[in-house]
């Protein structure tokens, strides 16, 4: 009745073959974890190139540009002090002692430090 003569004579090669199939399995499965950790990964911004997309494997079409304009700048004290004395809001009187109350304007230019003559 359970007469099954092709699983007579070599019963070893059945768990040989059930090993490889492990085997095979969690090989698979360590490759599949290891492309799937690795992918996730991004270049430091100083290794990236313009022209790299930072997510991996997707092609960049056109430069990125921000969904928004750059907010204006907005005009230091010193700026509208100087604004409101050439509308004839301020006296001249006013407008000095405002400045030096407010302290040196630290987007001024700067002027060049004196220059020392070399000595003989």
């Amino acid at each position: 009745m359970f007469n099954r003569p092709h699983l007579v004579g070599f019963p070893g090669l059945w768990w040989l073959l059930a090993l490889v199939c492990i085997v095979v399995l969690v090989v698979g499965l360590a490759w599949l974890i290891a492309v799937a950790v690795r992918g996730n990964r991004q270049r430091p911004p100083e290794q990236q190139q313009p022209w790299q997309s930072p997510y991996p494997g997707v092609t960049p079409v056109a430069p990125v540009q921000p969904a928004y304009p750059p907010a204006p700048m907005r005009p230091t004290p010193h700026e509208i002090l100087r604004e409101r004395l050439a509308r004839g809001e301020l006296t001249v009187e006013e407008f000095q002692r405002t400045m030096a109350a407010l302290g040196p304007d630290p987007l001024a230019p700067q002027p060049p430090p004196p220059q020392v003559p070399p000595q003989p």
